[in-house]
């Protein structure tokens, strides 16, 4: 896909704003259930109703999130003019992994699969717990990630809006 340069930083413009509105999303609802987590099998069928509104918010927020991240690295990779923006995933995360955006390969295949477990129904309250406190524990990295994304993209003067 060749892209002119203005149109590279106003779809890493697009991007990193879609994906920071989602981070504050998940931030807010972070701070609202982290009292809750973590949450024990037999306690889910304890919480309120609008304690189980909140986890099953934020769970979707967390998928949310960790979904725009990989094509906010590519259009950042794209906006510094990488080649590895059009390869495949590996060599992005290669190259995210360099700048220090992004840490290790298994902390994102597990961030992955748990953004894949969000969309599925689990009948298994044992499940539903294990996914809600393996989220909880992997949302500040999700933010950070986030967070180096953004300063990556504004040390070349390539900044959400």
């Amino acid at each position: 896909m060749t892209l002119t340069p203005s149109r590279r930083q106003a779809v890493l413009a697009e991007t990193l704003a879609a994906l920071g509105l989602a981070a504050e999303r998940l931030a807010a609802t972070h701070s609202t259930v982290a009292p809750l987590l973590p949450v024990e099998n037999a306690g889910l069928e304890a919480l309120t109703e609008l304690d189980r509104e909140r986890l099953d918010a934020y769970a979707i927020r967390y998928a949310r999130c960790q979904d725009l991240l990989f094509p906010a690295m590519r259009a950042l990779a794209r906006a510094q003019l990488e080649p590895a923006a059009e390869r495949g995933f590996l060599d992005l995360f290669a190259l995210m992994q360099k700048q220090g955006i992004v840490t290790d390969l298994d902390d994102w295949e597990r961030q992955r699969s748990l953004r894949n477990a969000v969309g599925h129904e689990y009948p298994e309250p044992s499940a539903i717990a294990d996914i809600l406190n393996a989220i909880g524990q992997s949302t500040p990295e999700i933010l950070a990630c986030v967070g180096r994304l953004k300063a990556g993209a504004a040390m070349l003067h390539l900044s959400a809006p």
